[in-house]
């Protein structure tokens, strides 16, 4: 045991001396430390955005009561008022900021057809999203393996291209001790560099003291691991550093760009979805084409949704409000069918892509560390169909006062409904990545023990 120290002192020194390494190490370092940056000012942008929104709809209400100074027709007001659904995040959010620089974080709303409000935002479809931003997770998922290849392609083959091998294994040290005290040292490195940066984010998040915490830990830690075992098997065959560098290259090429890359391509055929431009144009045709039918099948359409209006008055005038509202309200209807394959495909894309994502350490553990942040898939399509029911909540406000014919005065502002939503972590699914890693990191590392027993080091 006490061998292994000295040569784990000694590589402490070795690298003090590598100007390279440490000018590397200290890179990645500062670009982990950016990445804390960035999430958080981007999660702190969203807030200060988020907590403006109620005096924006305040004086929206405000602009209404000098336009409508008097009683008003409920009509007008759900036209012209708006209000807005908010996503509010979870403070793990500026640690894997996920999709919520991708996907709006909040919709403006009023009382018109909801969908194409909904989709109003999507410039980018969220199952595409996979290599999230430019954040901690971003960092640790896809540079820290660079940072791992970079300390450990030349392993054991550095001693033995400087013909040095030879005369330490000619003392009292096994090949097994020298590259565990090598392997140790830089995994103690890196580790320390990933406990130091997630220790500054939590601390800088404010996030609870709670099991997340130990579960980030862990998926990063084992992540990291995980590429420490295939330095370690691609050092048992005893190549050339020329050689392991390529192989190390080029197995962080297939495992963080290529498969990726295919798994999206194999998702989105296995599990087409309709674009949410296409369920809003097709929302909108319902609509204009609502001015030319016949009040009568309009409204008779309407009623079978809400028979218990029907026995409201009958529409004579040219134009009413509450005709306006309902074809609206069936433009909405129209495409919900659309509008249900659109979520659920996305749903099942996400769901073939979690079980497909043990071909990709780098995808599990990224969409494991979004998962725990609040910030995937999932999280979103539930703030939709929270601001679905929101948007509801709106039609059965006004609705009574439209078709009851009743007067919307100053005072029924405060009694409109009001939306907020923030997201949730899923352990859940963190736990299940975390499971893959731990079978993956597993795999490879007794694939490398065994490699490394079958072929005994030579020192030439």
């Amino acid at each position: 045991m006490k061998t292994f120290w000295i040569l784990f002192a000694a590589e402490w020194r070795h690298f003090r001396a590598a100007k390279g390494l440490v000018l590397l190490t200290s890179l990645v370092l500062l670009v982990g430390l950016y990445g804390i940056y960035y999430g958080t000012s981007e999660i702190n942008r969203q807030r200060q955005h988020l907590a403006e929104l109620p005096a924006l709809a305040r004086h929206n209400v405000e602009e209404l009561k000098v336009k409508f100074p008097d009683e008003a027709d409920a009509g007008e007001i759900g036209y012209y008022h708006t209000t807005f659904a908010v996503h509010h995040p979870t403070p793990w959010a500026s640690l894997a900021l996920g999709q919520r620089d991708v996907n709006p974080y909040y919709v403006k709303l009023r009382l018109l057809g909801l969908q194409g409000q909904l989709y109003a935002s999507e410039n980018v479809n969220p199952t595409k999203a996979l290599s999230g931003n430019f954040d901690l997770a971003f960092v640790l998922v896809y540079l820290f393996p660079l940072l791992i290849i970079a300390l450990c392609f030349n392993l054991l083959s550095y001693e033995k291209e400087q013909g040095i091998l030879t005369l330490l294994l000619a003392q009292p040290v096994s090949a097994a001790t020298l590259v565990a005290a090598k392997l140790a040292f830089r995994v103690a490195l890196v580790l320390g560099l990933v406990l130091v940066l997630s220790g500054v984010a939590m601390l800088w998040a404010q996030v609870p003291p709670d099991g997340r915490v130990g579960l980030w830990l862990a998926l990063v830690v084992l992540y990291c691991l995980f590429w420490f075992a295939v330095a370690f098997l691609v050092t048992s065959w005893q190549r050339t550093s020329a050689f392991n560098a390529v192989a190390l290259v080029g197995v962080w090429l297939v495992l963080v760009v290529l498969v990726p890359g295919l798994l999206n391509v194999f998702v989105s055929a296995a599990r087409p979805v309709p674009q949410g431009l296409e369920l809003t144009i097709k929302q909108r045709d319902e609509i204009h084409g609502g001015w030319d039918k016949p009040k009568t099948e309009t409204m008779n359409r309407f009623f079978a949704l809400y028979p218990q209006y029907r026995d409201t008055a009958t529409i004579k005038e040219r134009f009413v409000w509450r005709w306006y509202y309902a074809f609206q309200h069936l433009g909405d209807q129209s495409v919900q069918e659309l509008a249900s394959a659109y979520t659920d495909g996305l749903r099942q894309r996400y769901e073939l892509v979690n079980r497909l994502n043990w071909l990709s350490p780098a995808i599990n553990a990224q969409t494991s560390l979004n998962a725990l942040a609040g910030t995937d898939l999932p999280a979103h399509l539930a703030f939709q169909q929270s601001a679905t029911r929101y948007h509801d909540a709106l039609r059965g406000f006004y609705y009574p006062y439209l078709f009851h014919k009743v007067a919307f005065t100053h005072a029924d502002y405060a009694k409109e409904p009001t939306h907020t939503f923030t997201s949730t972590s899923d352990p859940t699914t963190a736990l299940s990545g975390l499971g893959k890693l731990l079978v993956s990191t597993g795999a490879v590392l007794v694939a490398g023990l065994l490699l490394f027993r079958a072929r005994p080091v030579n020192p030439r």
